[in-house]
């Protein structure tokens, strides 16, 4: 999931900017109406995207073959100082529209009208005056509709009205390229190829981190020579470019002192289909054996890391918290603690409003009655519904049709589905339109990736990590509903503990815990967190040798 941080000015100012990188990006948001496909009879309102002969340079070596996405945004709605293809927005309505193109062609314009694939309705059914602007989505490397070699329009206007044939004409003129990276003394980017992923998936897998190195690292005086580190999982949409405002803080006279004296290492966990968890799974390949086998032994040799797992902690909000939390279970031989917030959901009996075990759809109860995906809290305990899980679908449906828009549901499916033989894709747990859940998907596949069913299993092997190694927080009023799986989590844990103690066995009495925050939310969580995290990690960090 993704998230926003609070702001607040000076010291707390570089704070928070660190808790959005730990998040990752500003919340993916979508529209809050329901997804319908387009009518079959084509009315004559269109929008037409075309590249230009003179622009034709832009499609280089790339490939010609992709889908064009049209992006929609009100006119008349409040200016947020996004364009249209800052998309997709949780808590404002936006329709969107593509179409598959075989071949882009310079000067053959592509067309989008009511028998494209549409959300929330045809483009005929839609009144009113928009900001529009369109993509062609030909990345095959990166994740999302802005990956880099991608094409793109300026801002277009188009006045629909159902009673008229309305029409809209947008050029690409614009290739999306690799957003500039900082550079400051003690910011360094790393890459490494890694052998294990690119003989997996069949074609050269770079792995990528940003490296924010603490105060004396350079210094040949410091009293130490050798660092601990902080590994940070950026949520949904994060990226390694995050350690730039964790290097700026570290450098910084006023906020370097409050962190612990250690190199964060901001890793890099999108692929193509989505943020990948770093677990090892069908599609996206073993991203987790690779990052302890490769990656970790890589930078430590590079920047003078300490080599053993009290040096090692491993933290992340929403998608990376989850991540942070399914390592350290994974792999405790590679780090030392766990500092998460807000994860993904870690109890698949409630993920999000759903029991993926019990239910039959993932978009409506038993009565009938829409599940929501994304809410906001509305003066303490009154909240409101932004959207639905139906709503988020259609538009990853939009995106993309064959389940690898790389975004947050296709993304799932990503991490804890197998292949389906025909498609080589993940085969997805619920059908698109109707939202069903398909039954063998979760109990073997998906099942071995819930964390509280895991506990639930063997609590002699998980109760004693989390309590020694694993703290936890949610806030009580989670946007995405998280708060209800770490609830699940947390009675996993204390039933387990329970079961152990009543047959004599002795349990740790660690650092370790689980808890709900009653009064945060998904955004505020992230902010609130980070504070809490620096003074915990710095006593972790110092009651440990070396």
């Amino acid at each position: 999931m993704a998230t926003t941080a609070a702001r607040t000015r000076h010291a707390s100012a570089a704070l928070a900017a660190l808790a959005m990188a730990i998040a990752g990006a500003a919340p993916a948001q979508a529209p809050a109406a329901g997804g319908t496909p387009a009518s079959s009879a084509a009315s004559a309102d269109r929008i037409t995207v075309t590249l230009p002969t003179s622009a034709a340079g832009m499609l280089g070596e790339g490939p010609r073959r992709g889908r064009m996405i049209a992006f929609l945004l009100s006119a008349d709605g409040a200016d947020r100082g996004a364009r249209p293809v800052d998309a997709p927005f949780y808590d404002a309505p936006q329709p969107l529209f593509s179409c598959a193109v075989e071949s882009l062609e310079p000067g053959k314009p592509v067309v989008i009208d009511d028998t494209s694939l549409a959300f929330p309705a045809a483009l005929g059914t839609l009144r009113g005056t928009y900001r529009v602007q369109a993509v062609f989505d030909r990345s095959t490397t990166e994740r999302g509709h802005l990956a880099v070699g991608n094409l793109l329009t300026a801002e277009g206007r188009i006045e629909l009205d159902p009673a008229r044939p309305d029409a809209c004409a947008l050029e690409l003129r614009e290739r999306i390229e690799e957003p500039s990276r900082q550079e400051r003394p003690n910011l360094r980017w790393f890459e490494l190829r890694s052998a294990t992923l690119s003989r997996a998936l069949g074609r050269d897998i770079t792995m990528r981190a940003g490296v924010a190195l603490p105060r004396g690292w350079a210094d040949p005086d410091h009293r130490r020579r050798i660092f601990p580190a902080v590994y940070l999982v950026p949520g949904f949409g994060g990226r390694w470019t995050a350690a730039e405002p964790i290097a700026q803080m570290l450098a910084s006279p006023d906020t370097g002192p409050l962190m612990p004296e250690a190199a964060w290492i901001v890793l890099d966990p999108e692929c193509p289909l989505g943020h990948h968890g770093f677990v090892d799974s069908a599609a996206n390949g073993p991203w987790g054996t690779a990052l302890v086998e490769e990656l970790v032994p890589a930078l430590e040799r590079e920047f003078r890391l300490l080599p053993r797992p009290q040096a090692r902690a491993i933290t992340g909000h929403s998608s990376g918290g989850w991540s942070a939390v399914w390592l350290q279970m994974q792999h405790p031989g590679t780090f030392g603690a766990c500092f998460a917030s807000s994860p993904d959901p870690v109890d698949f009996s409630r993920f999000q409003q759903s029991d993926l075990y019990a239910d039959t759809s993932v978009f409506c109860d038993a009565e009938g009655r829409e599940r929501t995906s994304y809410r906001r809290s509305i003066m303490g305990k009154f909240e409101k519904a932004l959207m639905t899980v139906r709503d988020e679908v259609g538009v990853e449906r939009v995106l993309g049709p064959a389940r690898d828009s790389g975004e947050q549901w296709d993304s799932w499916s990503a991490m804890w589905s197998p292949l389906d033989p025909a498609t080589r894709l993940p085969r997805p747990m619920f059908d698109a339109v109707t939202g069903t859940i398909d039954r063998s998907v979760v109990q073997g596949s998906w099942a071995r990736f819930d964390i509280a069913a895991l506990v639930r299993d063997d609590p002699g092997r998980w109760v004693p990590l989390f309590r020694e190694r694993v703290r936890l927080v949610c806030g009580g009023r989670d946007g995405f509903s998280l708060d209800r799986a770490v609830q699940g989590l947390k009675d996993a844990l204390d039933g387990g503990a329970r079961a152990l103690a009543a047959r004599g066995q002795l349990l740790p009495d660690g650092p370790g815990y689980v808890e709900i925050v009653p009064d945060e939310t998904h955004d505020t969580m992230a902010a609130a967190a980070t504070l809490r995290w620096y003074r915990e990690i710095r006593a972790w960090l110092d009651r440990k040798p070396g």
